[in-house]
């Protein structure tokens, strides 16, 4: 709940400012973007366990580095790699760490008729692809195993691009994650299906 309050917080102070900080209108059309997504899981948290068998971590971090094209005014096209949560868990028989990469492709849509003026524009965005897990485990006598396993997910998602100059966007986004269910890397849980809030912030060419 902390963590909504402050991101909040910040995307309103940035709203204030691109407000102030440009007249022109915006056209988007046969321009580029790379863009950054930091967030969190709205179902998880960031935990550090620690009892007589062990260590154990835990984070519901979202993160991505992500490129789009504006084909047209109001549409665009993504593609996107990052981290989707991760845990890391010490025990007196060895050492585990998981990670899920998605990689995505998918299409936003820029309404210009819910467009914020000069300031921003708001979008809707759907994005598809695999989900790659990674585990390494280290066991007794240092051996090593390493498990690769991949599912088709998809994002849906809504947010608002906010301009702060012309060649700076910052705005929060809030999406979907349906996910595939995994047979090895998560463990306990095998579906990572959920929410998730994060602010985007990258250039514009």
């Amino acid at each position: 709940m902390k963590r909504i309050i402050v991101l909040s917080i910040i995307t309103l102070f940035a709203f204030q400012t691109a407000s102030f900080a440009q007249t022109e209108k915006i056209n988007l059309a046969g321009r580029h973007t790379i863009f950054f997504e930091s967030g969190f899981k709205t179902n998880s948290k960031t935990t550090v366990i620690s009892n007589p068998a062990g260590v154990e971590a835990k984070t519901g971090f979202i993160g991505s580095l992500s490129y789009g094209y504006w084909f047209d005014d109001e549409w665009a096209l993504t593609f996107s790699a990052g981290v989707f949560g991760a845990e890391a868990t010490i025990k007196y028989n060895g050492v585990q760490a998981n990670a899920i990469i998605p990689i995505l492709f998918g299409v936003r849509y820029y309404p210009d008729r819910l467009a914020l003026g000069s300031v921003g524009r708001f979008y809707a965005g759907l994005a598809l692809g695999q989900y790659l897990g990674s585990a390494s485990r280290t066991k007794l006598l240092f051996t090593t195993e390493t498990v690769n396993e991949s599912v088709f997910g998809g994002q849906a998602s809504i947010g608002v691009d906010l301009f702060v100059v012309s060649w700076f966007k910052f705005g929060p986004k809030i999406s979907y994650h349906v996910i595939g269910d995994f047979s090895e890397i998560i463990g306990t849980k095998k579906n990572l299906s959920g929410a998730g809030f994060s602010i985007d912030f990258g250039f514009v060419l």
